[in-house]
């Protein structure tokens, strides 16, 4: 055994250190994801980055997209008032003719359409000749008719059109108000007369304050409406509008624009299609900055890798060391007891985790001596009971057959209650011999005391009344054999015979059917217990000389758990009732 334990240390020599495993631990953690991390860069890093861009817009563009959508259809509703308004029609109408007609009222009209938008639009009206003209801010040269009746005026179009409520939403006309407010989109509608004739025109011209909060997640470097009947871009963050020569980054779009986004090097072009109009909004995305920026991230990190490997190696020595200490001393106590000493006492570590290792090991030393004691104490009672047990095993068989003899004898010289006696006692004593089984049915137990109770009976006779209501639906569960014939037997012993006059003992079962459970109570009308010998829990039954009771409430206790119920109820000179409680269980 000693070559055995010293070939196992030798073995556990060449096993690697608690250091050289962190070491090589702490190596792989941190050179993995470096290794990983520039296999990434290397082959589809830029790419996976661009493809999340481009998702990224494509979201983007279509959240924003209903928002510029929303604001337009705001505006473009503000025009169609503007133009179906009757004292503006009529004002038109007359061309400045009718004095009647008030400019105020009709400012007064503008406004109240626009309440609320002035400082995001303005509202204006024009008669076809030009001379009249209304407009909630400084009336725009570019729609002063009387400068531009050629082809060149931003109605053209417009005047031409077949269409009864004609309108156009453009971005031609962008222009600083006086305010240096930027015009970003144009809302044109005809207005007619009565007759159906054209008479004059209605202008709300949407300012880019009016798109204050798009690119609320700010993933665009610029937000562009593109026309595409005439291909101009017109900016909604910056002052800057015209052909796509302005805008490098349109380039890529391709006719007709039926994709969601475009990507080149460098750039991400997502577009979101107006409805009913002939805009495109798109947004732009540069990709070089963050292509840029990702690579610069991947230097730094792998920098601080390297320095979190140098620390990671000195903290592992030094965290190693700690614990292998320690570690090392429990080890040794160990080799100690494996000798047989069992006399050691570890100091507890200033590690809480191993100083709980430390007490439950000398806890674990203190208790195995115990338990050895114990043992040798336990084996030394083994050898006497067994010897007792050899000397004692023919006394209850050697009863049993003098019982039978002096049954025979009984019946011989016509002693019938002797007889009784002695047949009943036989039962009683073969079902106590009997080890073969530890359960029977409730039937057989409540037999065993009927057999009892008239050997009681012809000792005490007419002084003893018994009562016995039993469920029949019980007898067929399997219980621990002998639990009620203790009870009985004490009720008679410690209850009736102290009493003076007639004993009353009433035994009962049933079976509750909601619970599944079996009730059986022993109930006399004996002296009780006194308050100076009830107990505080029901195991001091035993050292009280109950041995009886003790030995039915533990077998309950075994075979049920906590479900069995073990009730004592005691009155002094009232008697007492004692419960068993215990689950139904058929055989």
């Amino acid at each position: 055994m000693h070559k055995q334990s010293r070939a196992a240390q030798g073995s556990q020599k060449k096993l690697p250190t608690l250091f050289s495993r962190l070491l090589i631990y702490f190596i792989i953690i941190m050179l993995v994801p470096i290794l990983l991390l520039s296999i990434y860069f290397i082959t589809s890093g830029n790419k996976t980055l661009e493809d999340s861009l481009q998702a990224s817009a494509e979201q983007a563009i279509f959240k924003e997209g209903p928002r510029v959508t929303g604001i337009i259809n705001t505006y473009r509703h503000k025009a169609y008032q503007v133009s179906t308004n009757g004292v503006i029609i009529k004002a038109i109408e007359a061309d400045g003719e009718d004095s009647s007609l008030s400019s105020t009222a009709i400012y007064e009209e503008l406004f109240s359409i626009m309440k609320g938008d002035v400082y995001a639009a303005s509202a204006l009206v024009v008669s076809a000749s030009g001379r009249c003209r209304y407009s909630t801010h400084r009336f725009p040269q570019n729609y002063d008719l009387r400068y531009h009746q050629n082809d060149w005026n931003p109605f053209f179009n417009l005047s031409r059109s077949n269409k009864e409520t004609a309108s156009i939403i453009t971005i031609e006309n962008r222009y600083k108000t006086e305010q240096n407010a930027i015009v970003v989109v144009n809302i044109l509608r005809r207005i007619l007369d009565e007759a159906g004739n054209l008479s004059g025109y209605g202008v709300v011209d949407v300012f880019m304050d009016a798109f204050w909060g798009i690119n609320s997640d700010f993933i665009f470097s610029d937000m562009v409406l593109i026309e595409t009947d005439t291909f101009l871009a017109s900016s909604l963050l910056y002052d800057k509008a015209g052909s796509f020569a302005k805008f490098p980054d349109l380039q890529i779009l391709e006719v007709p624009f039926t994709e969601r986004s475009y990507r080149t090097e460098g750039v991400i072009v997502a577009v979101y299609p107006i409805p009913n109009t002939s805009l495109l909004l798109a947004g732009i995305v540069e990709t070089r900055p963050y292509t840029q920026s990702m690579g610069e991230l991947f230097y730094i990190i792998f920098i601080v890798i390297i320095i979190g490997m140098a620390a990671a190696t000195v903290l592992a020595y030094f965290f190693s060391k700690s614990i292998a200490r320690p570690v090392g001393i429990l080890v040794n106590s160990m080799q100690s007891i494996e000798q047989g000493n069992l006399d050691i006492k570890i100091r507890e570590s200033n590690i809480e985790e191993i100083a709980q290792l430390d007490r439950s090991f000398n806890i674990m030393i203190k208790q195995i001596a115990e338990l050895l004691e114990l043992t040798r104490e336990e084996a030394a009672k083994l050898r006497e009971a067994e010897r007792k047990s050899l000397e004692s095993q023919m006394q209850p068989h050697f009863l049993y057959n003098t019982l039978n003899t002096v049954k025979s004898i009984a019946k011989l010289h016509g002693e019938e209650e002797i007889l009784s006696i002695i047949t009943r006692l036989g039962k009683l004593l073969k079902s106590s011999i009997d080890n073969r089984k530890s359960e029977c049915p409730l039937k057989d137990s409540f037999a065993l005391i009927e057999d009892y109770l008239t050997i009681q009976k012809i000792r005490f006779g007419s002084k003893l009344h018994v009562e016995m209501n039993i469920d029949e639906r019980v007898l067929s569960y399997v219980t621990p054999k002998l639990i009620i014939q203790p009870i009985v037997e004490n009720a008679i012993i410690h209850g009736l015979e102290p009493k003076t006059g007639d004993w009353i003992l009433v035994i009962s079962a049933r079976l509750d059917d909601f619970e599944k459970m079996v009730h059986i109570s022993v109930q006399d009308n004996g002296v009780g217990f006194s308050s100076g010998t009830m107990w505080g829990s029901l195991d001091e039954l035993s050292a009280d000389g109950h041995i009886g009771l003790y030995n039915v409430y533990r077998r309950i206790v075994l075979k049920y758990g906590e479900r069995a119920r073990f009730v004592i109820k005691s009155n002094q000179e009232n008697g007492t009732t004692i419960t068993l409680v215990f689950p139904a269980e058929e055989n």
